[in-house]
């Protein structure tokens, strides 16, 4: 199989790439027959250069300009984002140019998550509404009515709506709640802005730029979107019932002490080690009462803390008495078969394609570079898929739109 992907690619190198040396730059031009779509990555230190690269590279698969393009770009540019942005909206024909600082990027089977780098993908033939939304902050639930108020008329089911907040400053549950009420039955994906200790966590719209803001962009479309969730964790217990709980404290789980379930069910030397145990098993919140243990039927939060003395353990949530979690284990291997899995279900090649990573998989989570982009060229072939490495994920899980940590969220437009 891999020999007839060989076969079937069209590259744009990199000027100066050569046999034996990988390209910094790779577009896979792909046409449907109202959507047009390229994509692309370089690696250039220079902002400029990469820009021009990148942005050319993606426009060979659309035409002579696009209608809109996501850039995504790495922290490691620094002060010199807005030259990418600009550099790129010239290249691209298009002021709706929309994305956000990421901690790695991906496009057409590339992965860059260590320093500079950007991906572009862009499109022409489908109508687009891009927003960036600043000075949110304790306004989140108004998001979904000031986004509502671009489209001229009611969402769509066929309409994809992508959002990048910056998930350092907005509350993520009332601005969800609040997209989704106003933009129902759009399918909602999106990803966290990066959030860089030296560097502000940015999301732009055209030349416009925001830190602590929502960009995004609504994409109409003519078919409804596939939207595919691909979770890292394997169960570790089945189902249990918080009996005591303070706040975000679960004291009891099943009327035992909350700690000792959780050592039991982190073993080895991973019970003695709580700082360690916490990077590993985490608590699963089911997506409905009724859900299964199994993917998509819940959503993952971190462990933030331990009381040993009052056998109690914190979670990044929430949750009432009477309430089910459980707890769950990162696992590489169950997260490759739930990729595959979900690739096997999601459908054929799109005309365009959009993955959104969490930061806390890739190259450390699996032990080599590469492997989710790789994975989706195998499925796709060479229909432009291109993305970010993110803070956090939102996309469907259920019948709800939610944050979510440790997955992967794809979607296909067709």
């Amino acid at each position: 199989m891999e020999e007839q992907l060989r076969g079937a690619r069209t590259l744009i190198l990199a000027e100066g790439a050569y046999p034996g040396k990988r390209p910094r730059t790779r577009a896979h031009p792909y046409t449907a027959p109202m959507l047009r779509a390229g994509a692309a990555l370089s690696t250039l230190p220079d902002a400029k250069a990469a820009a021009i690269e990148a942005a050319e590279a993606a426009l060979a698969g659309v035409g002579e300009r696009a209608d809109s393009a996501f850039l995504f770009a790495t922290s490691d540019y620094g002060d010199e984002i807005p030259v990418l942005l600009d550099t790129a909206i010239a290249c691209l024909g298009t002021d709706a140019v929309v994305g956000a600082c990421a901690h790695g990027v991906l496009a057409c089977g590339l992965e860059r998550e260590t320093g500079t780098a950007v991906a572009v993908i862009a499109q022409a033939g489908l109508p687009v509404h891009p927003f960036l939304l600043e000075d949110l902050r304790g306004d989140e639930s108004d998001a979904g009515e000031q986004i509502a108020g671009q489209l001229g008329g009611p969402a769509r089911p066929e309409d994809l709506v992508v959002l990048f907040p910056d998930p350092r400053v907005l509350h993520a549950a009332p601005l969800l709640e609040g997209v989704e009420r106003a933009l129902a039955p759009a399918r909602i994906v999106g990803a966290g802005a990066g959030d860089p200790v030296s560097h502000p966590s940015l999301q732009w719209c055209g030349r416009r730029l925001g830190s602590g803001s929502l960009a995004g962009m609504v994409l109409r479309g003519s078919k409804r979107p596939r939207v595919g969730v691909t979770q890292a964790c394997r169960p570790a217990t089945e189902w249990l019932t918080v009996t005591r709980c303070q706040g975000h404290w679960l004291r009891e789980l099943d009327g035992r002490p909350a700690l000792e379930v959780y050592r039991e069910a982190a073993l080895g030397p991973l019970a003695a080690d709580l700082g360690r145990a916490a990077e590993f098993l985490l608590v699963a919140i089911p997506a409905a009462p009724d859900s299964c243990l199994g993917p998509g039927g819940y959503r993952v939060r971190n462990v933030m803390g331990f009381e040993p003395d009052a056998n109690a353990f914190a979670i990044s949530e929430q949750v009432p008495v009477g309430s089910r979690i459980a707890l769950v284990i990162r696992d590489s291997e169950a997260a490759r078969d739930d990729l595959k899995a979900m690739l096997a279900g999601i459908g054929g090649a799109p005309a365009m394609g959009l993955y959104f990573n969490c930061c806390a998989r890739g190259a450390e989570f699996f032990g080599v570079s590469g492997l989710e982009s790789a994975y989706l060229e195998q499925a796709f072939g060479s229909a432009p898929v291109a993305g970010m490495f993110g803070s956090c994920e939102i996309g469907p899980i259920g019948e709800s739109t939610e944050l979510l940590t440790y997955t992967g969220v794809l979607a296909l437009l067709d």
